[in-house]
């Protein structure tokens, strides 16, 4: 397997982002969504909302790198081609991704400044950019909850148009990225 991108499959680089992300993305999902089973106040509470920040951290990092690495790649071609919608419908959902992988973490941050929590990207602090506004933080923490769970409608979707051209469409979509 080479590291790059050829016409037919995607290279080991832009796989390992693919896989690593997504794998950060489901543990940040998982964490915040179990987070209620642990008592409140309890160390194990906590650290369950710190690992989630520090995914959603890592993700904020990451995604900048794999941006520019698609940018310099070659898509590798469906073959046989899908319908033009669906290659706007894919593009669409794929860009979404990248835009919550970015939107996200950010208002991960802002929120928790705004509740005059300190954030640290595996233990280097991040400046501050906001002040303390409970009010504000309760605000953004809906809006990153509403988007965290746009985020897994999209996964759902993506999850849903794989299974669909491995077992409907049998086309190498699948094969691309394996």
């Amino acid at each position: 397997m080479t590291l790059r991108n050829t016409p037919s499959s995607f290279g080991s680089v832009a796989r390992a982002f693919h896989w690593g992300m997504a794998l950060l993305v489901v543990v940040a999902i998982v964490l915040i969504e179990l987070t209620d089973l642990a008592p409140k106040g309890s160390a194990l509470r906590r650290g369950m909302r710190e690992w989630h920040s520090q995914a959603g951290l890592l993700v904020l990092a990451l995604v900048w790198f794999r941006l520019a690495w698609k940018l310099v790649n070659t898509e590798p071609a469906i073959v046989p081609p899908p319908a033009a919608w669906q290659r706007k419908a894919a593009h669409a959902v794929a860009w979404t991704f990248y835009a919550l992988m970015v939107v996200l973490p950010v208002l991960g941050i802002l929120m928790l400044q705004a509740d005059g929590r300190p954030v640290a990207l595996l233990g280097l602090p991040l400046p501050v950019v906001v002040g303390v506004d409970k009010a504000l933080a309760h605000r953004l923490e809906d809006v990153h909850e509403w988007l965290g769970n746009a985020m897994l409608v999209l996964i759902g979707l993506h999850v849903a148009a794989t299974v669909w051209h491995g077992v409907v469409l049998r086309d190498n979509t699948l094969a691309r990225m394996r």
